[in-house]
């Protein structure tokens, strides 16, 4: 086939393509290679090349879906609603590719920086199964399959949070492991009951039934629930606790990936619940996240005041830009979720520089304590990667956290009310107050003498780029804000109008799902023949195979009625058949 007919083929929308499944197989293939007993090199090799591979995947998506297609691929080739789907829309695409980046910052930082212990017992396989996990909370279509998801990542990130068995790593572990558990628990708890009020957890066919239902009490209350597990998922304040002190405990490799990326999973769970699947009362929800996201921003800047050490620091940094994030989710106007998804790609690129930024300056000065002073004088480069990654941070010019805070302020603005006002005055306080921090890190650390002569072990040029690379790509932010100002503004727009994600995983032919037997085949009391007889008729009554109640039936196919001398008995209610 022509490479450019099979471009415009994925280009229409609701393409069925095996390749939407890609980036999630790369990851698990590369996980169960790196199982077998190999060298440190070839698997560090190894490591990196299925990173790669998964990020090219990745890439084709978003190139895929910048049009507007949505990509679908049925496992097992069960059509959607009744089989798991995997589902690339712009914004399941957009967070793989960002996902990829990362992992891939991850790896390299990883491979160049050697964690004997740690890679005895599969630091580079499970770094593969959780971004294997990942990505298949990104791309499915299934609210079951998203809890499978989560396991597949929680699992792997449970091992990792615990990998090297130090007192700091067991303490936080464990917090960090009952709180994702009983989250864990709840959802899947939700997921039964949502399944009992709709009948289905496909997200597209949840979000039709859904919107046929319009605003039920039962079905808000269940999407309060969700709201719940996402935003312990998220960090979402007050439950968001495990975090602050659990990615510090990791290596930096491990802890910038789990920073950047796992509480995003969260968040965007948040956008496609509430903009895909239950739009029929988005108030609820929206005031929700208003609130939280509005305490969240505050939370997280202040607690950056009350840090001492690199990454600790950095960790509340992560939870106030979650805070943005659901801020952004709750305004919910097309501008707000288009400045929300521009905030995403810069919170998940300048979060990865950092704590591979924090790797670099613990390793050179044997301490994860910021004062040193000093290391201007030694460390140039290094001073001015932290100098831009902090503005970018706090959201000030020429980055691009200004811009996407810029914009989220103004949709804010745009949007009104009380709530949202108030949410405005905390995203500015809160980008004060981290820039004070942000200045005070660079006083106690960069500027001034150093306090000892402690000798300093500089990294080298490989072990140190993973991060400058990094932070490239937090410069990109900044120089291609016009691509991807109109590629999030299109995923604005989109989230706004679910019936395109609808249309693309279910097609324009509605769903047809077989009734109950006793509305197929007639009440009580019918026998085996009886039974094979109105199946027949339900075939032939149905232009795809599925039985269907006579009523839906044509009307060229319905029985003729039979005269009778007899008046019509009164219509009574079925009677359960009794087994003797």
């Amino acid at each position: 086939m022509n490479p450019n007919d099979l471009s415009l083929a994925l280009a229409l929308p609701g393409t069925e393509t095996p390749w939407v499944a890609a980036p999630i197989i790369t990851a698990l293939g590369t996980a169960l290679l790196l199982l077998i007993p190999m060298g440190r090199n070839l698997r560090a090799l190894i490591a990196v090349l299925g990173t790669l591979v998964m990020l090219g995947a990745s890439a084709y998506l978003v190139s895929a879906t910048a049009g507007g297609a949505v990509l679908s691929s049925s496992m097992g080739a069960w059509p959607a609603p009744f089989g798991i789907v995997m589902v690339a829309d712009r914004l399941g695409a957009w967070m793989s590719l960002l996902t990829g980046v990362s992992a891939l910052m991850s790896v390299l930082y990883a491979a160049f920086n050697p964690d004997r212990v740690r890679e005895k017992y599969g630091l580079f396989a499970l770094l593969h199964f959780l971004f294997a996990g990942v990505q298949m909370s990104f791309l499915t279509g299934d609210l079951f399959n998203l809890f499978v998801a989560f396991e597949v990542m929680l699992v792997a990130s449970y091992a990792l949070a615990v990998l090297g068995s130090t007192r700091e790593q067991l303490r936080e572990g464990f917090r960090y492991i009952v709180m994702n558990l009983s989250a864990s628990a709840l959802l899947v708890v939700t997921c039964g009951l949502i399944y009992g009020q709709l009948g289905t957890l496909n997200m597209a066919h949840l979000a039709q039934r859904s919107a046929e239902l319009g605003a039920v009490p039962a079905v808000t209350a269940l999407s309060v629930l969700l709201l719940m597990v996402f935003a312990s998922k998220s960090a979402l304040f007050p439950l968001g606790f495990w975090l602050p002190g659990t990615y510090p405990a990791v290596p930096p490799a491990v802890g910038a990936f789990f920073a950047a990326i796992l509480t995003k999973v969260g968040v965007y769970a948040l956008a496609r619940t509430f903009n895909t699947i239950f739009v029929a009362e988005p108030d609820v929800a929206r005031n929700i996240l208003l609130a939280l996201g509005t305490v969240t921003m505050l939370y997280g800047a202040l607690g950056i005041l009350s840090q001492r050490e690199w990454r600790r620091v950095l960790a509340f940094s992560v939870v106030a830009s979650v805070g943005y994030l659901a801020f952004g989710l709750g305004i919910g106007t097309p501008a707000a979720l288009s400045a929300t998804m521009y905030y995403m790609a810069v919170s998940i690129l300048v979060t990865t520089a950092m704590f591979l930024l924090a790797g670099v300056a613990e390793r050179d000065t044997g301490t994860p304590y910021i004062a040193v002073r000093g290391m201007l004088e030694h460390r140039p480069l290094l001073a001015a990667a932290f100098m831009f990654g902090a503005l970018t941070i706090a959201g000030l010019p020429p980055t691009g956290g200004f811009i996407a805070k810029f914009a989220l302020v103004q949709a804010a603005l745009a949007a009104g009310g009380p709530l949202v006002y108030l949410g405005v005055f905390s995203a500015l306080a809160s980008s004060l107050i981290i820039l004070y921090a942000m200045l005070n890190i660079w006083r106690t650390f960069f500027w001034g003498k150093q306090r000892s002569e402690r000798a300093l072990t500089p990294p080298s040029l490989a072990q140190a780029a993973p991060m400058y690379l990094a932070m490239l790509g937090v410069v990109g932010t900044a120089l291609l804000a016009g691509p991807m100002t109109r590629l999030t503004a299109a995923m604005g727009q989109e989230l706004q109008t679910p019936q395109h994600y609808i249309g693309g995983v279910l097609g324009d032919r509605p769903v047809v799902i077989p009734p109950a037997p006793t509305e197929a085949y007639g009440g009580k009391g019918h026998t085996d023949a009886g039974h094979a007889e109105q199946e027949e008729k339900g075939k032939a009554g149905s232009d795809d195979g599925r039985i269907q109640p006579a009523d839906q039936q044509p009307a060229d196919r319905q029985p003729a009625a039979q005269p009778t001398d007899q008046a019509a008995p009164e219509p009574t209610a079925p009677q359960p058949e009794v087994n003797p």
